[in-house]
């Protein structure tokens, strides 16, 4: 089953998400004490939304500062706000480090190493949520998860890409953007750009 939402935040974007099997029972309470407003929050729908306005000609150094607790990240240029989205972070057991990084470098096409699918040769799907290391079955062909538009943020596998995403954590570390916040974040960072995790 496929959802679009549509929100226009000031001089906004337009986001698109899709439901997908994924366990949001503690946020439909409430849930995630972290998150000030409680926001609650249909466990059979995803919630995505941003900002994007960049002033034409606006040159200067780019920084993007992600908050987990809040779940957004906001970009500056020229230590001008020109932007911001909703992301999903690390959820327990796979947090998000908290730091000060930088782009290492970008992957439009990006897929995982580490997180897929298995398929046989035919492409039907023998098992949908597979680990690396996990015992793979006689014919299976690995699949990585997509991370379109990607941009890695360590060594250890840590990227910004994008993703499902729900206003709280969902990821095995990485951090999810919408797709059109995903792509616009891509389009106008460069490799080397600071990012500053808290």
């Amino acid at each position: 089953m496929k959802k679009k939402l549509f929100i226009t935040i000031s001089t906004a974007i337009v986001l698109s998400s899709c439901s997908t099997q994924n366990d949001l029972a503690a946020m439909a309470t409430g849930g995630y004490a972290f998150r000030p407003e409680r926001i609650k929050i249909d466990p059979l729908a995803a919630v995505a939304h941003g900002h994007w306005d960049r002033p034409a000609g606006l040159e200067g150094e780019h920084l993007i500062v992600i908050d987990t607790r809040l779940q957004q990240a906001k970009y500056y240029i020229a230590n001008q706000y020109v932007g911001s989205s909703t992301i999903s972070s690390g959820r327990a057991g796979h947090g998000t480090p908290a730091g000060t990084f930088r782009i290492l470098s970008k992957d439009e096409d990006h897929k995982s190493s580490t997180y897929g699918s298995v398929v046989d040769a035919q492409g039907n799907t023998l098992i949908a949520d597979y680990t690396a290391g996990q015992p793979m079955p006689e014919g299976g062909i690995y699949q990585g998860a997509p991370m379109n538009f990607g941009m890695q943020i360590t060594n250890n596998g840590i990227w910004m890409h994008e993703g499902y995403v729900t206003s709280a954590p969902e990821s095995h570390g990485c951090i999810r953007l919408p797709r059109e916040m995903a792509r616009i974040f891509f389009e106008n960072t460069p490799v080397g750009t600071q990012v500053i995790i808290k």
